[in-house]
């Protein structure tokens, strides 16, 4: 007997601590005024209070309370995090023992901003392949708090820490279609790296090299503006396509978050309606691999996502070396279901 997989739930968890960019003076960044850089009112920090691992356990632990799953009943652990607790293990089999789990295994996907939907895509295939029943798909993201030199630039101010937690299990299938490629021509647009000390640049390995930032140049932040505006409305298309619907039967549009006119322009190329979309990039922030996931989360504790709504997902990662897609019939819980639990 053939198995499909079905999407049951979607939660966040997001720091308590709420760091204002109201707070934050314009500074002397040269780039400071540009629009790659807008759209955020506030973001979450999440170190030092909690590590990456503290954040997975939570968002697993409230994704298990919600939709009523033991976490001795889950199979798999698929998991992507910004940043790690250590360089080397990461966090899955941490989050593993703490939560209970001791029946799963784990396996790290790491796509950078796509990792949720080469997330969900794994799972699927292991549920359909019969290898794994019950599969939490998790994104933590603890980056930006632990930066305090980045901090001090207003190229910082876009970005937000968070965690998100999905489960999928066999059932009616959600995922209608899934679009996925590669752009190597793209690689090293956009970089996390040591800053130069004393004009040297040493790499992370090497004795004396910089705290980590992300540099950006004008010209690079062109590159990645006209990579990401093509590629994003192309992969939804694509996904839309395979699933044998047009953007008119789209419900609910959720894009990445970097600002707000990349989410503008990418709603009008994908012929989606401000109406029919959803973002929380002034409350959150961008969250790379999480900004998907903590918005659709978002949707469903408002009741924006009703049983039977095409949901329609586009993201791209680092300045365009991979760009996801995918189309969704929701048939997981509601804000309303889930609150009766």
């Amino acid at each position: 007997m053939s198995l499909s997989a079905r999407i049951v739930d979607v939660v966040s968890f997001m720091p308590d601590r709420v760091v204002s960019n109201a707070d934050h003076s314009a500074g002397d960044d040269e780039l400071a005024e540009h629009a790659f850089f807008r759209g955020v009112a506030e973001r979450r920090f999440a170190s030092p209070e909690y590590s990456s691992a503290d954040l997975g356990v939570h968002a697993v632990q409230k994704l298990l309370d919600r939709t009523g799953m033991s976490a001795g009943e889950l199979d798999l652990i698929i998991y992507s995090c910004q940043f790690n607790d250590t360089f080397w293990p990461g966090i899955g089999s941490d989050v593993q023992g703490r939560i209970g789990a001791d029946g799963a295994t784990i396996l790290q996907v790491d796509t950078s901003c796509c990792s949720w939907l080469s997330g969900l895509r794994t799972a699927q295939a292991f549920i359909e392949s019969g290898r794994h029943r019950n599969i939490v798909v998790l994104t933590v993201t603890n980056f930006v708090s632990r930066l305090p030199e980045f901090q001090r630039s207003t190229r910082s101010r876009v970005l937000g820490d968070g965690a998100t937690a999905t489960l999928l299990t066999p059932g009616d299938p959600s995922i209608l279609s899934g679009f996925e490629r590669s752009h190597g021509a793209h690689y090293g647009l956009l970089r996390f790296e040591p800053d130069f000390v004393d004009g040297v640049f040493r790499n992370y390995w090497e004795r004396g090299c910089g705290p980590i930032t992300v540099n950006f140049t004008r010209e690079r932040l062109e590159l990645l503006r006209e990579n990401a505006l093509t590629l994003v409305p192309e992969a939804v298309a694509h996904a839309l396509k395979q699933a044998g619907v047009t953007a008119e039967d789209v419900s609910l549009l959720i894009t990445h978050q970097p600002n707000d006119e990349y989410i503008a322009e990418w709603r009008r190329r994908c012929g989606i309606d401000k109406p029919r979309a959803h973002d929380t990039l002034a409350k959150y922030g961008n969250l790379f691999h999480g900004s998907l996931p903590v918005t659709l989360a978002d949707a469903l504790d408002q009741g924006l996502v009703r049983q039977g709504d095409l949901l329609a997902f586009g993201t791209f990662s680092n300045g365009g070396d991979m760009v996801s897609a995918m189309t969704v019939r929701w048939n997981g819980q509601t804000g309303a279901a889930a609150d009766a639990k």
